[in-house]
């Protein structure tokens, strides 16, 4: 975590991003910014829910049972069709490493949460969930 100055002068904490970028709050709000030019502020009367997912297991069980499918066709049946399992289920297997320790941010009147991966997810949900606690409480 480091400390810089807003461009309306407050001080803002930061955290990095794993894929790049940093999230932040200060005493108004959170903020999200991405390497891609995405920037976004939310106040924190706006922030509804703030959840920490570890990993999408459904997913990684699923991805562990095509790749054992796969070795097994490629060693009984047809060697070309199980590497396509194989890989197929390696392929999912990394998107959901990935995607562990998403932070999910559900705002007010919004469709859709904002999801981002923190380096330091545990601390990063623990910090912001008690600033959103603390600011809703004032």
């Amino acid at each position: 975590m480091n400390d810089r100055d807003g461009s309306d002068g407050t001080t803002i904490t930061r955290m990095g991003l794993r894929r790049g970028g940093w999230i932040g709050y200060n005493q108004e709000g959170v903020y999200v910014d991405r390497d891609d030019e995405t920037k976004i502020k939310i106040e924190h009367a706006n922030v509804t829910q703030v959840g920490l997912k570890s990993a999408e297991w459904d997913l990684v069980v699923m991805s562990l049972l095509l790749v054992g499918l796969g070795v097994f066709v490629g060693v009984t049946r047809n060697p070309l069709v199980g590497v396509g399992f194989a890989v197929v289920g390696l392929a999912s297997l990394y998107w959901s490493y990935r995607k562990r320790h998403e932070l999910v941010i559900h705002v007010a009147n919004e469709r859709k949460p904002i999801a981002v991966y923190p380096i330091h997810p545990t601390e990063c949900h623990e910090t912001l969930a008690d600033r959103v606690r603390t600011s809703t409480e004032d």
